[in-house]
């Protein structure tokens, strides 16, 4: 079916036109800026963001993951994928609301990030990172603090592990395929200390009107058939998700996909150690776009 409608925005000027109906709802769709960070690790969240932005005429913008932080703040985007340090951060200054579509959440080893330690290490008291404003380089500080006892000195550095190895005692960083094992699994640590996972990016945006399917538009950015969850092992083995007795001792985690009633739960428990360890002002509320009114 298709109707006739008088189109005041786009090229065709002011005349009537026929329009498919669907084609009139994405393109009628008010302006919608939305901020990725530039990490490869977030992709299963956002492989599809290209088509979809282009569908619905969104603007994509990828930075930092502090940048996307400071977009959505500035209000020069109204959605951002985001993580807890980010939304922590500007709880005295805007009501978010988060978008309880696709996340990103560890549980126990993941092999998402890691700390490195000096071959000739005795005692640790500095610690180098090229992310040092990354949520995930902030939760591996404060495993150290919290399971050791440890308070090093920061030092802001690019180069090879063994580069920043060369500068400090230890080396805070996302994992790569380049790196070696590491001993120091950032997620396993924050298991074992917070006895919760930990959320790393879930999508987040202002108190503004948005489309009432929002929810489900964020949700098609992600990769075709997104599992809930990926395990993950430190070893070889044809079928991830079963286990033999000879595996029973191997470090297993998972990395879950979706955001569910658990993961803000997760969040909370994450905001906490956050404000306990100074990173953020105060204690924010988690609220949900569609079920929290903004002017609770």
């Amino acid at each position: 079916m298709f109707v006739v409608v008088r189109v005041r925005n786009f090229a065709f000027g002011r005349l009537p036109i026929e329009l498919n109906p669907s084609f009139i709802l994405e393109k009628t769709m008010p302006p919608i800026t939305i901020a990725i960070p530039d990490n490869p690790f977030f992709l299963p969240l956002v492989q599809n963001r290209a088509l979809i932005a282009q569908q619905y005429n969104f603007t994509i913008i990828t930075a930092s993951e502090e940048r996307c932080a400071e977009l959505l703040l500035t209000n020069r985007a109204e959605i951002a994928l985001m993580s807890p340090l980010g939304y922590g951060e500007a709880v005295a200054q805007v009501d978010y609301r988060i978008i309880p579509a696709t996340a990103i959440s560890s549980e126990g080893f993941t092999n998402i990030a890691s700390v490195y330690f000096s071959p000739s290490l005795q005692t640790i008291d500095s610690i180098a990172s090229p992310n040092g404003t990354d949520f995930i380089i902030q939760a591996g500080k404060i495993v150290l603090a919290e399971k050791f006892d440890i308070h090093p000195k920061f030092i802001a550095a690019r180069g090879s592990l063994d580069e920043l190895l060369a500068q400090a005692d230890s080396a805070l960083l996302w994992q790569s395929p380049e790196l070696p094992p590491a001993s120091l699994d950032i997620s396993e640590e924050w298991l074992d200390a917070f006895e919760t996972p930990m959320p790393i990016a879930f999508w987040v945006c202002r108190p503004d009107d948005l489309p009432e399917n929002i929810t489900d538009i964020i949700r098609s950015f992600a990769a075709r058939d997104l599992p809930d969850y990926r395990l993950v092992h430190d070893h070889e083995c044809e079928s991830p998700e079963s286990h033999h007795d000879e595996f029973s001792d191997y470090r297993t985690g998972k990395i879950h996909y979706k955001w569910t009633d658990e993961t803000e739960e997760w969040l909370d428990h994450t905001l906490d150690a956050l404000f306990y360890h100074q990173l953020i002002p105060a204690l924010p509320a988690v609220k949900i776009f569609g079920r929290d009114s903004i002017h609770e």
